[in-house]
């Protein structure tokens, strides 16, 4: 399930909610739309920074994402005779 929030502001007020939402994060405190996000304990993170720009605009990510131990794709054979 994917959970998400947006927010509009200024640079000044995005810096001030990257400073509250880290912490939360690494606190175990954090929500996303009443869903406790939860970094495992044990296991790699995966995590990139992305930006963008073009004549229109920009964006900036920040992503990290891991799989849980045993969650593995299974190879499905089909057969298409």
């Amino acid at each position: 399930m994917k959970f998400q929030e947006a927010n509009l502001g200024s640079k000044t007020e995005f810096a001030e909610y990257v400073k509250t939402v880290i912490p939360k994060l690494f606190k175990g405190e954090l929500a996303v739309e009443g869903k406790k996000v939860a970094l495992p304990q044990d296991g790699d993170l995966d995590f990139k920074v992305k930006y963008d720009e073009d004549e229109s605009g920009g964006s900036f990510t920040i992503k990290v994402s891991w799989e849980y131990p045993g969650a593995r794709d299974e190879d499905v054979d089909v057969d298409t005779d």
